[in-house]
């Protein structure tokens, strides 16, 4: 069991990471993001750093390691996991969503992570788009996903099309082919979905659905505030 102060820590080196910083990330950007004092960053990431969670290159930043960054995954997918519920089954908004996943992460266990998926399930992407990790902390590329992988009310645009000749062509002339955006507007019992197109809206069984490859942004389903 880790402090709350490492978990966050974690938390944010993983999500710069996300957000396209590559390589080590300055203490400095560390500092900055958390809003605290940089002698209390150098401090606490030298205490990870004994406990193998990161390394420290020398006037580069700190990296995480491969226990350090699987242990960021987990938190991220109870965070993930949480935002989704809070925002498909209660209805806040997402900026609301994700402030109270921030403070409830740290007290989830896999056992309730794991009831929480089923619940909701399983969903594969939060409301803004985040790919949420697997039970063992793994994150699969955005560009793995299926259109049968969305939410309701996630936009998503289509990168690729890995159906039949027949279904292909199908699809295309409904408007759905690559650099296409649309939005989720219902799903089926049965996984087929509804989506929109501009001002047109085409139904989708699961077997197509699950044909279509998409990278997800944030949600455009507007919930009560």
């Amino acid at each position: 069991m880790f402090s709350e102060s490492v978990e966050m820590y974690l938390v944010t080196i993983a999500m710069l990471g996300e957000k396209g910083l590559s390589g080590p990330v300055p203490l400095s950007r560390l500092a900055e993001e958390l809003s605290v004092q940089s002698v209390s960053v150098n401090q606490m990431i030298r205490k990870m750093e004994e406990e193998g969670l990161v390394s420290y290159l020398p006037y580069k930043g700190v990296e995480l390691t491969n226990e350090g960054r699987e242990k960021a995954n987990r938190i991220l997918r109870y965070r993930r996991l949480w935002e989704v519920f809070f925002v498909e089954q209660l209805g806040l908004p997402t900026r609301e969503a994700e402030e109270l996943a921030c403070r409830i992460e740290h007290d989830t266990t896999v056992k309730v992570s794991d009831r929480l998926a089923g619940f909701l399930e399983n969903p594969v992407v939060s409301p803004t788009g985040r790919v949420i990790p697997s039970t063992d902390g793994a994150i699969l590329p955005q560009e793995s996903l299926h259109l049968s992988d969305l939410r309701v009310g996630q936009q998503g645009e289509v990168v690729a099309l890995k159906a039949d000749d027949a279904t292909t062509k199908s699809l295309q002339d409904k408007g759905l082919e690559p650099g296409v955006i649309l939005v989720v507007e219902a799903s089926s019992s049965k996984g087929g979905v509804l989506v929109r197109i501009q001002n047109q809206r085409v139904s989708i069984i699961k077997e197509v659905a699950e044909k279509i490859k998409v990278t997800v942004s944030e949600t455009k389903k507007i919930y009560a505030a």
